[in-house]
């Protein structure tokens, strides 16, 4: 027993107060929007997740008609924004549009080719639980947006 009460001692004491600002801390990115690594107020899991998935896709066409998957991920700052930037598409204004879809025809361009003339924007959706077997169900697509020479065009 003198052994064990030997062996014990009292833990520094710089100790208490990084603890107790560490649990403050904690406390605080729980209850205020403020998430700061490593203390996350938890939102990656507590939001609602449904079946019904969302994504957005972009395709680059060429005079010839072929559809070529137009690779956002490559892109320097990848495909980082892109949905919400899609989210909101509609509400710019027709010149602000115009002048995203001019910016996307041109990088499609200097990436694929001079041959692109046409930039297609469709959103996908599909069901997370509709699977085929193995296989999951076909994503369902919705053409919105064509943007071309002569600008941006809503086509869904």
């Amino acid at each position: 027993m003198r052994a064990v009460a030997e062996s014990y001692r009292p833990a520094p004491r710089y100790a208490w107060p990084f603890v107790a600002v560490f649990l403050a801390t904690l406390v605080v990115c729980a209850l205020v929007p403020f998430n700061p690594w490593p203390f996350s107020d938890w939102e990656l899991f507590s939001r609602l997740r449904t079946d019904r998935q969302s994504a957005w896709e972009a395709i680059a066409v060429e005079s010839s008609g072929l559809r070529i998957a137009y690779p956002l991920a490559s892109l320097p700052h990848g495909y980082r924004g892109f949905a919400s930037t899609m989210a909101h598409f509609s509400e710019r204004s027709a010149a602000g549009r115009d002048a995203m879809c001019e910016t996307w025809l041109r990088t499609a361009t200097e990436h694929l080719g001079s041959n692109t003339s046409l930039f297609r924007i469709d959103e996908l959706s599909w069901l997370l639980s509709g699977r085929r077997g193995s296989r999951r169900a076909p994503r369902r697509r919705i053409d919105e947006w064509t943007c071309s020479a002569k600008g941006a065009r809503e086509v869904g």
